[in-house]
């Protein structure tokens, strides 16, 4: 008895079996973890796999199962949705019985089977292998599956082929007749005669031109010039054509393919044939559709933007020696016999000529570690692989990515043609390395965020006379912040225009009519870490201003004026803050955080120099930064 076991298939939904008690599920918790690279492979592979509970009556005879588990490629091949926890019957209530007669023996038995059956109720043909899971009183059964509808409607229709054309060659009898230059007639036989569409009566009594005039006319004057170029040469004594006629009876155009005896005096003048026809429309018919049949392939594979190739080894490569040793022949004698220009343009050529003649040591060279493993992993696949990706150079250097599917044809064990089809995925790996980047990089600046919120939160708490200042200044502090972080999100974290930062900070300190905030100066391009630090001093200014000075009355101003100055290594940044008009000032007897904040962090985070003066006529803030 062969008998499969396995732990029972996990719920769907919560990933443990069915039945697991709450209790015990933080214990299997571990075992669910390993369980994640088997749930990944039997989602990702392209066969149905489902685990079923087969439902047996009481006199033990299968008459049902339920679906406990079912993989994304299950509904794609049945065309059954939301199976997990209905039973077939209720699915499908004329599905056969042999699919639960067939399953039930597996349960019962603990005998894996492997078959092949149509569904009749699906409309489908599957290949079938069942085994039973847990001991023998389990009746649970996994099931693994491919819809092989198409390869079966191809054989029935491949058999019926072969049948017509069976029945067309028994009934293709071959006419002979016999050609006197003397009288003109021939006498014809009857399968002659049924041929040409003619009736019984006229053996003996057809002539030369009766039988021109039936030829296709598209045909006719080749084959007249064909027939006088013959008989005319004393030393002709077989003429052998295919043409088209047009059939007496009923206007069909049929093709023939003829071969004359050209029977001769001693002096090699022309007394008589002796022929044979046959229809051959068939074998025309197969030839013009293989013919279109190639035209469509070489059209599709033109067009295709999937690299499309076909490797041939001559010497055919013995798939018994060693893969180190098949790569080496592999490099050798593995040539290019055909490709599209998509697969060449992946490499840097222009068109497919460019390839085709060339070893496989010409697109991965033998000295590309990456490109001997990826040759390794073929031979080591037996030369069938589905998806899997490479990374490669093209002629120019330049990395690139590709997806790759390959069927190779081995025979006797040696291999002697790879078929292949190779997809760019450059720009998908790029973009994942991009997106990887990119969560760094957030995460990064997300650090650096809380690490400003916290030290604003620990410095305000500390100063702040009272709860009520402190919420006030954190709140304002924390605004000026995000305004400044959402001039940056919409310039992607790239930098923002320094008159951007000073509207959107500045801009809750506004009053529409009134030209209180006046700015001046040429576009300057910051760095996102200048920009924040910019928006954060000048909201603590703005914040001073309204408590005690140019903004606490009703006729104070802030100039904001800025410019750039040419300096060694780089550019400097010169910013002017200057409060007139508003009540008199008088310097602090000791420095706040909010000072703090533009003399001593700014100038750090900018590596620069920052100072506040306490003028009778307003407050007055200077700043030096270096721009880059």
């Amino acid at each position: 008895m062969n008998e499969i076991v396995l732990k029972d298939a996990p719920d769907r939904r919560s990933g443990f079996p069915r039945g697991t008690s709450e209790a015990s599920r933080g214990g299997e918790a571990a075992q669910s973890q390993s369980d994640i690279p088997y749930r990944a492979l039997f989602d990702a592979i392209d066969q149905g796999f489902s685990v079923v509970d087969l439902i047996f009556d009481e006199d033990g005879r299968p008459v049902d199962y339920v679906f406990v588990e079912v993989n994304p490629a299950f509904e794609a091949q049945t065309g059954l949705h939301d199976a997990v926890g209905r039973s077939m019957r209720s699915l499908h209530p004329e599905h056969e019985d042999h699919w639960f007669e067939t399953y039930g023996r597996v349960a019962l038995t603990g005998e894996s089977v492997r078959f092949e059956h149509e569904a009749s109720a699906l409309g489908r043909w599957y290949n079938v292998f069942a085994c039973r899971i847990g001991g023998p009183d389990s009746r649970r059964v996994a099931i693994l599956f491919s819809d092989i509808t198409a390869s079966k409607r191809a054989e029935t229709a491949s058999r019926e082929s072969e049948e017509r054309l069976r029945q067309v060659q028994e009934a293709a009898r071959i006419g002979s007749f016999e050609f006197d230059r003397a009288s003109n007639t021939a006498i014809a036989s009857p399968e002659y005669l049924e041929l040409y569409g003619l009736p019984g009566d006229m053996s003996g009594f057809f002539s030369y031109d009766k039988w021109v005039a039936l030829v296709h006319p598209e045909d006719r004057a080749r084959i007249e010039a064909e027939t006088r170029a013959a008989v005319a040469d004393p030393d002709r004594t077989q003429l052998d054509y295919e043409f088209r006629i047009v059939r007496a009876d009923n206007g069909e155009v049929r093709w023939v393919t003829a071969r004359t005896k050209l029977i001769r005096n001693d002096k090699g003048r022309f007394l008589r044939s002796l022929g044979a026809q046959w229809d051959v429309t068939a074998e025309k018919d197969a030839e013009v559709a293989l013919r279109k049949s190639e035209e469509r392939y070489r059209s599709f594979i033109a067009h295709s933007t999937e690299g499309i190739w076909l490797l041939e080894f001559d010497p055919p490569l013995d798939t018994s020696l060693p893969a180190d040793e098949q790569v080496e022949l592999a490099y050798r004698n593995g040539r290019f016999v055909d490709c599209n220009d998509a697969m060449a343009g992946m490499y840097g050529l222009a068109h497919a000529e460019d390839l085709i003649g060339k070893t496989l040591g010409f697109p991965l060279p033998s000295s590309d570690p990456e490109a001997r493993a990826y040759l390794a992993a073929v031979v080591r696949s037996g030369y069938n692989q589905t998806g899997v990706e490479s990374a490669e150079q093209d002629l120019a250097g330049n990395r690139k990515y590709f997806d790759n599917s390959m069927t190779g044809v081995v025979e006797d064990g040696v291999l002697r043609r790879l078929w292949g089809i190779q997809r760019d995925i450059t720009e998908r790996k790029q973009a994942e390395e991009q997106r990887t980047l990119l969560i760094h990089e957030l995460n990064h600046r997300v650090k650096n965020t809380l690490a400003t919120v916290q030290s604003l939160a620990t410095q305000t708490l500390r100063t702040a006379p009272t709860t009520r200042e402190a919420k006030d200044a954190l709140e304002g502090r924390l605004i000026a912040l995000a305004r400044a972080h959402d001039v940056l999100t919409r310039e992607s974290w790239e930098g923002a225009e320094l008159r951007e930062i000073v509207v959107e900070t500045l801009a809750p300190y506004s009053v529409r009519g009134e030209d209180r905030l006046r700015m001046r100066g040429p576009e300057v391009r910051l760095s996102p870490r200048m920009a924040l630090a910019l928006s954060m001093a000048l909201q603590e200014l703005a914040t001073n201003a309204v408590k005690y000075g140019a903004l606490s009355n009703a006729t104070g101003t802030v100039n904001i004026v800025w410019d750039v100055k040419a300096a060694q290594p780089s550019d400097a940044l010169l910013l002017r803050w200057e409060e007139r008009d508003g009540p008199a000032v008088q310097a602090p007897t000791r420095r706040g955080f909010g000072s703090r904040l533009i003399e001593r962090s700014l100038a750090r985070e900018l590596n620069g120099a920052a100072h506040i003066e306490f003028q009778p006529s307003g407050v007055v803030c200077t700043l030096e930064a270096p721009l880059a």
